[in-house]
């Protein structure tokens, strides 16, 4: 089959593998659709976990064309999503239902082979059908979408919250969208990309401000005592940094977006005690992937506006060239085609 490989840091090759085969408990999907995400960025610039060389994505949906011999759950033919992140199930952190810090987590695309190819085998616990009413972009974005589900789910979103959130690419747009279905009554975005903020105006944000610089001016203005709720979509220490100051007290602060490892950023003990400051992680998701596709199938958020190219495996490499300057929004990929 024909895969996108990162044989070492900062390398792509579109290489023939053997077609992968399951485990008594795996299932193998024909790869319909895959979305290139930051975190894929992180791992070909090894910032992330992945050792080398990795066959990476994993924000896909496919059909299951093939079954293992302990399976009974799949019969072959199905569309699903699959959830990336693979727990044991037996570790004290699964045990508490804290599996997306399970002590053995593996990650598909991560730590395993993932979809940017035509095939992949996943474990057959990690598959979620899919309605027939999604389509498949739709079903490609289950992944991303249960991450801002588990989000929000760390968050407590009271009626009538302010939400600021830094940065508008695909994850930023859709947790402006899931807030608004959640009780907040202005969501305040500031982002750099002209064409990001024309999205998020289209999608309702109460305010949409140009970065590069921070307009901490103009968001004092909007909120004297700052936010209830600030969002961190971008990664960037740079802006993350500078996040904290506009967080009102007894307010919250989520980091969403993935940092390099190794990053710091310098923030005031005292100022998060002074102004009883709640500091938030929300990393991956963890059981999340039923709401997710309950709220696609439901239009509560809506994906179309997010995707800006769809290409065929072979245009990998340009494409994530061009992801990555951030020129583009998400870029899914059809490795059948």
């Amino acid at each position: 089959m024909q895969a996108v490989v990162f044989p070492a840091p900062r390398q792509i090759s579109i290489e023939q593998v053997p077609d992968p085969h399951p485990a008594p408990d795996e299932v193998v999907v024909q790869v319909a659709q895959v979305g290139i995400c930051g975190t894929d960025l992180h791992i070909y610039r090894d910032e992330y976990q992945s050792p080398f060389p990795v066959i990476a994505g994993h924000e896909f949906t496919g059909r299951i064309v093939e079954v293992g011999k302990e399976v009974r759950i799949f019969h072959g033919g199905e569309r699903v999503s699959v959830d990336p992140n693979l727990n044991c199930g037996e570790c004290v952190f699964c045990r508490a239902l804290q599996a997306n810090h399970c002590l053995n987590w593996q990650g598909v695309g991560i730590t395993r082979p993932g979809a940017f190819a035509q095939y992949v085998a996943v474990p057959a616990r990690a598959c979620y059908p899919v309605p027939d009413a999604l389509t498949d972009a739709q079903a490609a974005f289950v992944e991303p979408v249960s991450c801002v589900v588990y989000a929000l789910n760390r968050l407590r979103v009271r009626p009538g919250d302010d939400v600021l959130i830094f940065g508008a690419g695909p994850m930023g747009l859709l947790l402006l969208q899931a807030l608004r279905h959640s009780g907040a009554s202005r969501v305040v975005v500031v982002e750099k990309e002209p064409g990001r903020r024309d999205l998020a105006e289209k999608m309702e944000a109460g305010a949409v401000l140009a970065a590069d610089p921070i307009p901490a001016e103009t968001l004092r203005e909007l909120a004297p005592f700052g936010f209830p709720i600030v969002i961190d979509a971008t990664g960037s220490p740079s802006v993350i940094g500078q996040a904290l100051q506009f967080v009102k007290p007894r307010g919250q602060y989520l980091q969403f977006g993935v940092a390099p490892q190794g990053e710091t950023v310098s923030w005031s003990p005292y100022d998060i005690f002074r102004r009883d400051l709640t500091i938030i992680g929300s990393f991956a998701l963890c059981f999340t992937f039923q709401p997710a596709i309950a709220w696609l199938a439901n239009r509560v958020v809506e994906i179309a506006p997010l995707v800006s190219h769809t290409l065929p495996l072979a245009e990998f490499a340009g494409a994530f060239q061009e992801f990555a300057a951030g020129r583009t929004l998400k870029v899914h990929l059809r490795p059948k085609e």
